[in-house]
């Protein structure tokens, strides 16, 4: 008899423990691999570039003796693939604009990036993840071929989950270059999947 009752008691919480997932879906529950697939990205934001006064004017430390420096706006547009773990690779094309918007044409670029998800809330769908950024290299999926490929920055982003894990939204926290050519910044994002 207490097997019996053992058993209908076991039985019991699976059916419970079920319909607990199935309601807190419902309520905003997306699990890490949930936001496994492929995205369109936009973003449109402006950042601070450092650079030397001299020709060729190259990257410089913002705040060392001598740089000059522009607010330079920043478009882009492209595509993110991520997997069930949350790596993703992300292909897209920047177009970069001094400010205020000049005679002087923009700067057109393609770039790649990889990122992996560093904490992840699935109650809330709020996330951190860590990313850097190539020029070069090729993304298959949510994997990276760094052949030919070269960093040009690092950083991190904060991201917020909406409409079931069909769109994130978010904003660079940290955005880092060799030069330490970037002063400040403002880079919000939103990730797209239909």
């Amino acid at each position: 008899m207490k097997k019996l009752v053992v058993i209908l008691l076991a039985g019991c919480t699976l059916v419970i423990s079920q319909g607990f997932k199935e309601v807190t879906a419902h309520q905003g529950w997306t699990p890490l691999e949930d936001l496994a697939g492929t995205y369109a990205l936009t973003a449109q934001g402006s950042f601070f570039f450092c650079f030397t006064s001299a020709p060729p004017f190259p990257a410089a430390a913002c705040g060392s003796p001598g740089p000059a420096g522009i607010p330079v706006s920043a478009v882009e547009v492209g595509v993110i693939t991520s997997d069930t773990a949350g790596n993703s690779c992300e292909t897209f094309t920047q177009v970069n604009n001094d400010l205020p918007v000049s005679a002087v044409p923009p700067g057109v670029s393609v770039f790649r990036v990889t990122a992996t998800v560093t904490s992840y809330d699935p109650t809330t769908g709020l996330g951190d993840t860590s990313w850097t950024e190539y020029v070069g290299g090729q993304c298959h999926g949510a994997t990276f071929e760094s052949k030919g490929a070269t960093t040009i920055n690092t950083g991190t982003y904060h991201f917020a989950v909406s409409n079931r894990g069909k769109r994130l939204d978010g904003v660079v926290t940290s955005l880092i270059n060799p030069e330490g050519a970037i002063g400040g910044f403002s880079l919000p994002f939103t990730f797209l999947r239909h």
